[in-house]
């Protein structure tokens, strides 16, 4: 349930006032509340302060960005009513916590949605929910605009016990983060349950789950799971180091609250979105192998590719599972879906030729 504060609401209201499209575009002073999930001193935490820090700095420090850490202003499953409510002026949305308001977004979280040029991807997210027209519309319908972006990094699974093969899963409770992914985990004997990042360390301490799916390392790190997880498994199909993640995901706020900001500072925002977007990335793939190695030689934890077999078994489960997902998102009357996943698709390629034209 979402955390309403009459004085928050009133003070955030405040901030916006002399921004609204119907006053003079001045940019007034304002402290902007930012509801976040993680620690403050996690690799998330640190990438979050980095990005509040230049919205200060580049804003003239006429805006401040206050974070609260740890869920305690909004939940994480209540992000997006947090922003339309006001209780939040940012707040990290994520697609599958959401699937009736962003069934065209929840799409670009489909499986093998990125590869191993995490820049890439995030570039190609951005250009997708900006210019491909039904996803456009969609986020506009929810009043929400992608001013901080997200990647997870490759979602492995997590065990206490090295997994043989991808098929001892079978018959085996696994958390997921949902969308697309409930039917992979289906589609390769599982049987999945969606759970929140949050609730993952307490399910897996206690035995109440045999297994946590979509375990991105640098997050699962500021959660500390590797004290309940001992053998990560790659869950890879050939030619990449894992099946995709989450990046239909991000810090959101209110569309109506940014365009009545001021254009010099809606400008500010997007150029910084893009560095701060290439900037992470670059960081997480950077830092993933060092935390990896922490993870192998401080706590114990040992990692395993998908044998031969089993990357081809789980390219047609996750392939199979896409197509089960347009069907499903068609079938109820979302149209669009197809024509969103095939724009991300082309620009994807479309940077990452660009990168590596310039290694």
């Amino acid at each position: 349930m979402i955390r309403i504060c009459t004085r928050i609401v009133a003070a955030t209201s405040l901030a916006f006032a002399l921004a609204s499209p119907g006053m003079a575009q001045e940019l007034k002073p304002a402290t902007l509340r930012m509801a976040n999930v993680v620690n403050e001193n996690s690799w998330f935490g640190k990438q979050h302060k980095w990005w509040a820090s230049e919205v200060e700095t580049r804003s003239g420090g006429k805006l401040k960005v206050q974070i609260f850490w740890m869920e305690s202003l909004v939940k994480w499953k209540d992000a997006l009513p947090g922003i339309q409510s006001g209780v939040a002026d940012f707040a990290w949305v994520s697609s599958t916590y959401f699937p009736s308001q962003l069934p065209r977004y929840l799409m670009l979280d489909n499986l093998f949605n990125f590869g191993d040029d995490y820049v890439a991807a995030i570039l190609a997210l951005i250009d997708t929910v900006d210019n491909e027209p039904n996803l456009k519309a969609e986020l506009a319908k929810e009043d929400i605009i992608l001013v901080a972006p997200h990647i997870s990094g490759h979602a492995p699974i997590g065990t206490k016990k090295p997994l043989n093969s991808i098929k001892d899963l079978k018959g085996k409770s696994l958390r997921t983060y949902g969308g697309v992914r409930t039917q992979f985990y289906t589609n390769l004997g599982a049987n999945p349950i969606f759970m929140s990042f949050s609730d993952m360390y307490e399910a897996m301490d206690r035995g109440t789950i045999d297994s946590l799916g979509d375990m991105a390392i640098v997050l699962s790190n500021a959660f500390k799971l590797y004290e309940v997880v001992k053998n990560v498994y790659a869950d890879n199909p050939p030619g990449v180091h894992g099946n995709g993640g989450a990046l239909a995901s991000g810090f959101y706020m209110s569309r109506k609250k940014f365009d009545g900001l001021p254009k010099e500072t809606q400008k500010m925002f997007l150029d910084l979105r893009r560095e701060y977007a290439i900037r992470y990335a670059q960081t997480l793939m950077d830092d993933e192998a060092a935390i990896r190695n922490e993870w192998k030689t401080k706590h114990g934890v040992s990692f395993s590719d998908a044998s031969p077999a089993d990357q081809k078994f789980i390219l047609e489960a996750g392939n199979i599972a896409n197509e089960q997902m347009f069907k499903k998102q068609e079938a109820e009357g979302h149209k669009g879906v197809r024509e969103g996943w095939a724009y991300y698709l082309k620009a994807r390629k479309k940077y990452e030729a660009e990168r590596a034209g310039k290694k």
